[in-house]
């Protein structure tokens, strides 16, 4: 049978690719105001998928990546760029996408050298890869479309105030692989904020409003999709000045309003917040300070820090008043260079959800730090005895840290480790336990260098069940001139809220039993290996795998995903022969399906240009 010609088009594209080309000025001038400039590459090659959940694909790819940049008049009175890219992937470019991804990001800045400057942003991408995280483990991956887009502006008055004013919006939608479920995410913000300083006080406020509607995955939601929709606004007033004593005093007023409508529910609460202080230098040893805050509404400061993560909103919070409020005073003193101790003391109010808690806490804490053994140590502890009027009890609490850092030798050594008991939440009735370390050695092994490392932490807050977040980590790796391998592990568990992008640990500060929690656990390993045999070849290569159980209510899932990927580049001049491969394995048994594989491969050339 005869060999079949090649397409012309792509004869042409071979040859333009591989043909050297003169070199060009870097930028070019369009009259005497526009200074213009045109670089990127384009690649042509062979490509295919293979899946479980659809046909396999196979044919030539061509793609490109481009960036066009330029200012009129000057940089400093307008300035743009953009950066559009087509048919990019992991297998053959830096874009995270196991699949064929497009789009483009622009911006633009305007006046910026006047008193009125201004900027825009945009962004679109199609088809490309996200990532849904799990704390302490590999992400898990999606795949969809986003775009986001942006503008400000902002007005800077001699004697006046100065203005700024913004407005950013997003929205993605994306699909995570082994579920076969469309999940979205759509936020707008708008805020002003001005500021003006007058006698000596600076001052200044603003108003800030943000809204989201988001559709979780089921694997972590519940038994269906859970769909939320959630606003918050924000006023502030902000006022400091200087004072004698090398020292400053502040108020501060917040307001926030927040609404939320999520899981059948709906609500909306809305809080006060003023602080306010005094802090003076009276001698080059001694440091005081002593400052207020009053909180009209606690339950809605516990909405709005969910809120603004994103999170499925409380579904546990009465419709019963609340407040709370309390003073703190400090003095510290450095008797040596290095060394200084400080004493505090703190009163505290609440009521929440009709119980009410009065506490007084008193400490002493040393901080130090010198040299010692050839290296560099810091320590630091703070004991603290707290007393609670509505139940007569008392706790004993304490926060140390340690960091030491030296050489042995050949050897590096960096190693800390902290602790903490009884420390209190934005809750007096709840209390936070923990500790958290690392360690990281490296040394020389004749021509290459070892590194290694492990880590760990623990947090656990009072009245709950189980450990609310433990993470573990371990990881070694081997590198020389032309040969670099690493490996790790990592285990973790715990509770944590639910977001449009993944789960987050939850705050210390907010009680889980008033939260929609998702209960998570599993663990990881990974390995990388990168080379440069020769100039101009590189090559690298990773996998990773991760399992993990996550349950939430009546559903409950084991997860798992592993990906890999390889990728092989040699540039010859301004040419570059590209080949790579990818494979990724996911899957969610609370779905019933089968877990989706998805595998990818690439080989081809690309050029790198500049047109002005």
């Amino acid at each position: 049978m005869p060999r079949r010609p090649l397409p012309r088009a792509l004869v042409f594209l071979l040859a333009a690719l591989l043909f050297p080309c003169a070199p060009l000025r870097a930028q070019a001038q369009l009259g005497s105001e526009t200074q213009i400039g045109l670089d990127g590459s384009i690649s042509a090659g062979y490509s295919g998928s293979m899946a479980n959940e659809g046909p396999d694909s196979h044919g030539l790819l061509f793609g490109g990546i481009g960036n066009f940049n330029g200012s009129y008049h000057s940089p400093q009175f307008l300035s743009f760029d953009v950066a559009p890219y087509f048919n990019q992937s992991r297998d053959n470019s830096g874009y995270q996408s196991i699949t064929n991804s497009s789009g483009v990001s622009a911006s633009a800045n305007i006046f910026g050298g006047s008193q009125f400057p201004g900027y825009i942003n945009y962004t679109k991408s199609y088809n490309s890869q996200s990532n849904y995280s799990v704390p302490g483990l590999a992400n898990y991956s999606a795949n969809g479309n986003t775009d986001s887009f942006g503008v400000g502006w902002s007005a800077h008055f001699q004697n006046l105030p100065s203005l700024t004013f913004g407005y950013q919006q997003g929205s993605s939608d994306y699909s995570l692989y082994g579920t076969q479920q469309d999940s979205f995410n759509n936020f707008h913000s708008l805020f002003g904020i001005a500021t003006y300083t007058v006698d000596g006080f600076h001052l200044s406020g603003g108003i800030r409003h943000s809204s989201g509607d988001s559709l979780f995955p089921v694997i972590v939601a519940g038994e269906t999709a859970e769909r939320t929709n959630s606003d918050t606004t924000t006023y502030t007033f902000n006022m400091s000045r200087n004072i004698a004593w090398e020292g400053s005093t502040w108020f501060n007023f917040t307001r926030n309003s927040t609404s939320y409508d999520s899981l059948g529910m709906n609500s909306s609460q809305t809080s006060d917040l003023l602080t306010g202080g005094l802090a003076v230098r009276p001698t080059e040893k001694l440091n005081a300070q002593v400052s207020f805050d009053y909180n009209d509404n606690l339950a809605g400061t516990i909405l709005q820090e969910v809120n603004a993560a994103g999170a499925l909103a409380p579904v546990s919070i009465a419709s019963t008043p609340s407040h709370s409020w309390g003073l703190v005073g400090s003095v510290q003193y450095s008797f040596l260079p290095g060394l200084y101790v400080t004493g505090n003391l703190s009163y505290r109010q609440q009521l929440f959800q009709g119980e009410s808690f009065d506490s007084t806490s008193y400490g002493v804490s040393v901080n130090y730090g010198r040299k010692l053994w050839g290296g560099q140590l810091t320590v630091g502890a703070t004991v603290t005895h707290n007393t609670y009027a509505n139940n007569n009890g008392a706790t004993l609490g304490l926060l140390t840290d340690v960091i030491y850092v030296r050489r042995f030798g050949l050897w590096g050594v960096n190693g800390s480790f902290g602790y903490s008991q009884n420390v209190q939440s934005i809750l007096i009735s709840y209390t936070t336990s923990g500790y958290s370390y690392s360690l990281s050695a490296n040394r020389r092994i004749r021509r290459l260098m070892w590194t290694g490392g492990v880590n760990g932490s623990r947090s656990v807050l009072t009245e709950s069940q189980g450990p609310n977040y433990f993470t573990q980590g371990y990881s070694t790796g081997l590198s020389g001139r032309w040969l670099g391998v690493g490996f790790g592990y990592s285990r973790s568990s715990g509770n944590g809220l639910i977001t449009p992008t993944g789960i987050i640990v939850t705050p210390p500060g907010v009680p889980p039993p008033l939260l929609t929690t998702v209960l998570y656990g599993g663990t990881s390993y990974s390995g990388s290996i990168g080379s440069t045999p020769v100039r101009g070849l590189t090559i690298t290569g990773s996998y990773v795998s991760s399992r993990s159980d996550t349950e939430n209510g009546s559903l409950s899932s084991s997860n798992k995903t592993q990906q890999a990927y390889a990728y092989l580049t040699y540039r010859f001049r301004k040419v570059y022969f590209n080949a790579g491969y990818s494979r990724l394995l996911q899957g969610f048994s609370a779905t019933g399906l089968t877990p989706t594989t998805v595998s990818t491969y690439y080989f081809g050339v690309s050029r790198w240009f500049r047109v002005f």
